[in-house]
């Protein structure tokens, strides 16, 4: 019989995390994360959840109940980049991990011992691959629930293993408040007096799911150690473009420019050769942290150029950018062959474009540079001419 071992990486309170190690002199003092469109409070440390503070508490009475507690506002964009950094890391360091909320990830360590039969060094790997600055911690369990709790009780940079024969009275004292279920269904938990998940699961299971429904017997399975499959992701064939600015796009025809540009970089990419995409990705982050993104999914894969950028100009041009743009990310998804597409009956146009990008990559190897460029209209009402028009690379 095979032993079921699975990993939980888990970077608790991700978006704290993620401030704290960019300003390290906030350690150890009350701090909280702001959301960035609304004054509430996002996530805080410790010291200022011992004074009252909460998720999705009005910062005024946050600072109210903690006078002294560092406020920084949130950069979701950040936040997602530094989420996906971790997880692409995971899944090049091993098969079989499935994503949790930002700044968890469970991971099927069964099927990675197959490949790296020793245990420490696999889970140690797995630390490495974590940025340190976050304070990674990684617990191990017979279960994706019993690896979890064992996670929140690690301490930074370190594991926490529970055994199989040890899961049983592991979780049995363990408090109710980590079930991964609804705020409402824990509360009324707490408020019935059933206060762990081992008096959780000494109730019936019926009465459970007749209270609250099926995510009241999820809980129930839970706290009886019930085993749920890792699942990853599905793997997906996609092409990325990702541009940072030194200084913000201020206009949005600039935003329009940068965006044409992406999607040309994307389509000039070896692997788009013969592939036509079903969706768009577009995600923009703003100056400061706030973010907007999209997907456009076309009713058939497209192929050329033109139609990829009408569908992608469609959403931009009602975008609400509330501020200068800072990077902007493009992805292509659900790349497929084009082959008999009628489109290619009519060749010209395409062929036209293909031989002029073939010359211009010719001057780019000659002249270690593009020396050819082309002029669009960024802001045509200013009253500084230099301001109307950009130059910008005709970058093959």
């Amino acid at each position: 019989m095979s032993i079921r071992r699975v990993g939980c990486l888990l970077v608790p309170r991700f978006p704290l995390a993620c401030e704290l190690a960019e300003r390290p002199e906030l350690l150890g003092s009350p701090a909280a994360v702001a959301q960035p469109d609304t004054p509430k409070v996002w996530c805080a440390s410790p010291l200022a959840e011992e004074a009252g503070v909460a998720p999705g508490q009005p910062l005024r009475e946050a600072l109210a109940r903690c006078p002294g507690m560092a406020v920084v506002e949130g950069r979701p964009a950040r936040y997602d980049e530094r989420a996906e950094h971790l997880l692409v890391s995971l899944e090049q360091a091993v098969a079989g991990v499935e994503p949790g909320p930002q700044g968890m990830a469970y991971i099927d360590l069964a099927a990675a011992a197959r490949s790296q039969a020793d245990r420490q060094a696999l889970q140690e790997a797995l630390l490495a691959v974590s940025p340190l600055d976050l304070g990674p911690r990684l617990g191990v369990g017979p279960t994706k629930f019993v690896a979890l709790v064992a996670a929140h009780e690690a301490r930074p940079n370190s594991v926490q293993a529970v055994g199989e024969s040890q899961a049983p009275a592991f979780l049995a004292e363990r408090s109710v408040r980590i079930l991964p279920v609804s705020a409402e269904m824990r509360r009324r938990l707490l408020l019935l007096g059933i206060d762990t998940l081992g008096a959780l699961g000494e109730l019936p299971r019926s009465g459970l799911v007749a209270q609250f429904g099926p995510e009241g017997g999820r809980g129930w399975d839970l706290a009886r150690g019930a085993h749920e499959p890792v699942v990853p992701r599905p793997v997906q064939e996609r092409l990325v473009e990702h541009l940072r600015f030194e200084e913000p796009l201020a206009s949005r025809e600039m935003v329009l420019v940068a965006a044409e540009q992406a999607l040309n970089a994307a389509l000039r990419q070896p692997e788009r050769r013969d592939r036509a995409a079903r969706q768009l990705a577009l995600r923009i982050e703003i100056d400061g942290g706030g973010r907007w993104e999209c997907v456009v999914t076309c009713k058939e894969a497209r192929v050329d150029r033109h139609r990829l950028w009408l569908a992608l100009r469609g959403v931009l041009d009602t975008a609400p950018l509330h501020g200068p743009v800072q990077a902007l990310l493009l992805e292509l998804r659900g790349l497929t062959s084009q082959r008999g597409w009628q489109i290619e009956l009519l060749p010209a146009r395409s062929a036209r474009r293909e031989r002029l990008e073939e010359t211009l990559r010719q001057l780019k190897a000659q002249y270690g540079r593009c020396p050819v460029g082309r002029v669009v209209q960024v802001e045509p009402w200013s009253r500084i001419p230099e301001r109307r028009q950009a130059l910008i690379d005709f970058d093959p």
